[in-house]
């Protein structure tokens, strides 16, 4: 059996993340969004062409529903994102950007490329692909667990 633990290194990991890129982001913005913020912000912002909806964010940066409105709600209020009703479905929101979002999304690009960079550094494409891969297989290693988890709970 392996001794060293994944776990709490991965803690440490984003909680360097965290403090870098906060510390990493410009003060013209700094009170309007936070590092977390800046990433849900990306992902919108790459993916304007089509709808997005609270559950795509929820999937793609594995948080609860709760934690996802809560993030949401405070992203509303600083005029980063609005909730659109949808013809088609009035229980559905469709998140779109503000454009004073957009013009945050600018800036913020170049500092999520240097971040990228940063972590990048020493390690070839092919490192970086199983890397990647490890990290997917762990996130899958976890979901199934708390899916038997759950399933456990309903059983009781």
């Amino acid at each position: 059996m392996y001794e060293k633990k994944i776990g709490s290194e991965f803690k440490a990991l984003g909680n360097i993340m965290k403090r870098y890129f906060e510390s990493a982001s410009s003060l013209k913005y700094a009170k309007s969004i936070t590092g977390e913020n800046t990433f849900i912000l990306s992902y919108l912002a790459k993916n304007e062409d089509k709808p997005i909806y609270q559950k795509d964010i929820e999937k793609r940066f594995s948080i609860t529903r709760s934690t996802t409105s809560n993030v949401l709600s405070l992203m509303e209020k600083k005029d980063l994102i609005k909730r659109m009703p949808v013809k088609n479905d009035k229980r559905l929101k469709e998140i779109v950007l503000t454009e004073n979002a957009r013009k945050l999304h600018a800036e913020i690009v170049k500092e999520i490329e240097h971040f990228e960079s940063t972590m990048r550094k020493g390690f070839t494409d092919s490192e970086m692909d199983s890397l990647l891969d490890y990290i997917e297989r762990i996130k899958t290693n976890l979901e199934n667990a708390q899916k038997g988890i759950e399933g456990e709970k309903d059983n009781v």
